[in-house]
């Protein structure tokens, strides 16, 4: 093809005159063709004859321009073969460009044009900024006609319009290439937001199809009560011209036609979201339409299973049988029970017809569209075996990635219509990419498409890109997913410090997980898996508790986002379904809990005490990041950290400390140990991103645990204006007293609870301390005795270390 464009030729002259003229000069000769009918007719009358002619003239001279502008000027057929690019170029482009041909003016031109905006505002591009870095020079032009020719092909499209030209400059132009990887955007992008411009255009351009007309309806009967308890789905389609839309599951509904062509009703089995309604509008559009012989003009109405119930009361099954009577009289009904468990007795707010339906379905005579999730259509098979066996079931799978992409951006054209927030592509991307990772109880597409409507709030300036998408996501489920902040990221960078505010030592423990939490939020982790794991090796006492709990303190923001099990009370191989319940068979459901908080830490205490088969279990969570109950619901642990924490090998610790040694090196024989030991399987210590050992506290630690602890009595004291300090020398007898190298930390809080807690509430109760009061206690105030510490068994709470030092007032002090 020659790559020039004559602007003299016919069709270009054409072009050119259609624009002119355009839709605004068409109604003008419509006009101008009657006001001079009718001048002509009051001229006759009055006897004005010769004058009415020449108003008839000009009424006909109207009607003709009218007519050669429909007919011709407003669709200027392309020309195939075509000989050079003005016999395919679009007719509005064709009509706009102007001499010279550079890269730099044809942008100018087909930015200005609907199909260029779409693009460059899809890829959130500044037309103006690119244009001043964009060519002057003619022959840098034949790149850019090619690799548009290229992208026609590719698309199937028969002419080049201005989105092709703008995209074909977008990808070879080196000005665009900065802006595009500041948006993170490649090569296959560009071409996405260009197949998704080429489907609009389609869908403009998609003829109005043929209903049936108004013989249709008088042919059927009549059906007031479907009308009140349905939602007619095909007259809904018909009053929006069709449903004009990407088909994920196209391929199914040959299937979904032959079955209720023979009168066989359908179940559809999907995970919600996946598309089963979708697929049921793609079906009524086809059958209005008149494309199926066999069901030409049927109507699908969906009932709604709430709006019957709450209606009909005692007459429940009158009215059920009225709905069938009406479906059936009326000869082309189709109905659709939506959320079809609803209709057998599963589930909050549901009714049971299945002895009801099964006579209507075994004659054959009502058709029906059934939809359920896979777990309810199971139940039903369990539970109603002959009813079920009446359906021929269809599975609805989550399309391919592609065709998931294809139908979000759809739904974001609808979405930016009807709420005028433009969403741009790589809103669309990130709604994609993050409702995969946090909202895995739901299918593709739909969880991408609630999440694009639920960022709508969110957008700025009427605008939705993946900033408004995250925001969209912190807002409503807690977790951090945008990038961090300049504030947050001084935080994460200084992680170590914020976790030492609250653990005592343990320095290589807390510097492990504090670079596990910075890879996580910096996007670097992998997704697929939680953001950390972690098997803490220890004797008690020494914290391995309390830095599960700073660590959900400082990155989950509140220490109660920690679920917690004791391992040592899941023994027993019935305990795994315990484990993964549901709900309603016990607290101490693991899934359950991570639904409800699935931004957490997960803490596993003594894993090595649970029985073998939720151990296999553990290997699932560290390997895929998820678990799946008994009705095949997922829940996802990739937003939490998980922590295991073992006792096993605490007296090597120990021991390893007591002789000197040091513990940098002493991982890989201990583990080697407790493998031979059978205390832990290799492919269980394998999954963990790391193992951290923990020595045991010395005294001069436990110092500073005591002080920690302290503060923890001032702050319980603080809503009584009174706060407590211990001299030097009681805060050493303290410490010796609550030190016990075996349990660590555990026995001083009961030390402190005997001694500390004890003095405080004697000189309150006797009025030696009010308010504004700092309660100084010595040894003597605290009746310690040699073998406090020995004599009270180490309470079996976790390792707990309490959060700040105790500040000293300035208020008077008592004695």
């Amino acid at each position: 093809m020659n790559m020039q464009v004559d602007l003299r030729s016919a069709r270009a002259r054409k072009a050119v005159l259609g624009q002119r003229i355009g839709d605004t000069g068409f109604k003008l000769l419509l006009l101008v063709a009657v006001v001079f009918g009718l001048a002509a007719a009051y001229l006759f009358v009055s006897g004005w004859g010769r004058f009415g002619y020449l108003s008839i003239a000009v009424g006909l001279m109207g009607v003709m321009l009218a007519g050669w502008y429909r007919f011709d000027l407003a669709h200027v057929p392309v020309r195939h073969p075509a000989k050079q690019l003005d016999d395919i170029l679009a007719p509005a482009l064709l009509a706009t460009l102007h001499a010279p041909y550079t890269p730099r003016s044809v942008w100018d031109v087909v930015t200005k044009q609907w199909q260029g905006i779409f693009v460059t505002n899809m890829l959130l591009l500044h037309p103006p900024a690119i244009a001043q870095a964009l060519s002057t020079t003619e022959a840098d032009m034949a790149a850019m006609w090619q690799q548009a020719l290229q992208l026609m092909q590719e698309s199937g499209e028969t002419e080049l319009h201005a989105g092709t030209l703008a995209t074909a400059i977008i990808l070879l132009s080196p000005a665009a290439a900065p802006y595009l990887t500041h948006n993170k955007l490649a090569r296959d992008d560009i071409q996405e937001v260009y197949g998704w411009l080429v489907r609009q255009i389609g869908y403009a351009n998609h003829p109005r199809a043929n209903f049936g007309g108004i013989g249709r309806d008088w042919a059927t009967g009549f059906t007031p009560t479907l009308d009140r308890f349905g939602q007619n789905i095909s007259r809904a389609i018909e009053a929006g011209g069709g449903y004009i839309r990407f088909v994920a599951h196209a391929d199914l509904l040959d299937g979904l036609i032959n079955n209720i062509s023979q009168g066989t009703p359908v179940a559809l089995s999907g995970p919600a979201g996946v598309g089963k309604s979708e697929l049921v509008y793609a079906l009524a559009d086809r059958l209005i339409e008149g494309r199926t012989p066999s069901l030409r003009y049927y109507q699908i109405v969906s009932l709604n299973a709430s709006a019957i119930l709450s209606a009909a009361g005692s007459q429940l099954e009158s009215l059920m049988l009225m709905l069938f009577g009406e479906a059936i009289a009326a000869g082309n009904i189709i109905l659709y029970l939506d959320e079809a468990q609803l209709f057998f007795g599963a589930g909050t707010g549901a009714f049971n017809m299945s002895q009801l339906l099964l006579p209507v379905l075994k004659n054959r005579r009502l058709k029906i569209i059934a939809s359920f999730t896979p777990g309810d259509w199971q139940h039903l098979r369990l539970n109603n075996e002959s009813l079920a066996g009446n359906f021929a079931a269809i599975t609805v799978n989550e399309p391919p990635a592609a065709a998931i992409m294809k139908v979000v951006e759809d739904s974001a054209t609808i979405l930016d219509h009807h709420s005028k927030v433009l969403v741009t592509y790589e809103a669309v991307r990130e709604a994609y990419r993050l409702s995969g990772q946090y909202m895995q109880e739901d299918a593709y597409p739909g969880k991408a498409i609630t999440l694009l409507d639920q960022a709508t709030p969110y957008a700025a300036n009427q605008v939705m890109t993946a900033e408004t998408v995250q925001a969209a996501l912190e807002k409503m489920r807690g977790v951090r997913v945008s990038r961090a902040a300049a504030p947050e990221a001084e935080m994460l960078l200084h992680l170590e410090d914020r976790i030492h505010q609250r653990m005592i030592n343990q320095v290589q423990a807390v510097n492990v997980v504090a670079s596990a939490l910075r890879r996580g939020r910096a996007g670097v982790s992998n997704p697929k898996r939680p953001v950390g794991s972690f098997l803490f090796l220890g004797p008690t006492g020494v914290g391995k508790t309390e830095l599960a709990r700073s660590l959900a303190a400082v990155y989950f923001g509140d220490e109660r986002q920690m679920i917690r099990l004791d391992m040592s009370e899941y023994q027993q191989p019935e305990d795994v379904a315990r484990l993964l319940s549901a709900g309603g068979q016990g607290v101490s459901s693991l899934l359950l809990s991570i639904r409800q908080q699935p931004f957490s830490v997960v803490l596993l205490d003594e894993v090595e005490k649970a029985h073998p088969n939720i151990l296999n279990l553990l290997l699932q969570i560290l390997d895929e990041g998820q678990l799946t109950d008994a009705q095949g619901r997922p829940a996802s642990f990739r937003s939490a950290i998980i922590i295991a924490t073992s006792n096993a090998g605490a007296a090597d610790i120990t021991a390893r400390i007591k002789a000197g040694g040091d513990l940098s090196a002493f991982e890989r024989p201990l583990l080697d140990k407790l493998i031979a030991g059978g205390q832990f399987r290799p492919e269980l210590i394998n999954r963990f991103d790391e193992i951290v050992l923990f020595r045991p506290l010395k005294e001069p630690e436990l110092l500073q645990v005591a002080q920690l602890m302290l503060g923890e009595v001032n702050r319980t004291l603080a809503p009584q204006n009174i706060s407590v300090k211990l001299t030097p020398e009681a805060l050493q007898r303290l410490v010796q007293a609550g030190y016990d190298p075996e349990f660590g930390a555990r026995p001083m809080r009961r030390i402190i609870q005997k001694t500390v807690e004890n003095a405080v509430a004697v000189k309150i109760l006797g009025g030696q301390a009010q308010a504004g009061s700092v309660i100084a206690l010595d040894v003597g105030d605290l009746s310690l005795s040699s073998n406090a510490a020995v004599a009270d068994t180490p309470e079996a709470s976790a390792d707990s270390t309490p959060q700040a030092p105790p500040t000293n007032g300035s208020a008077p002090t008592t004695t």
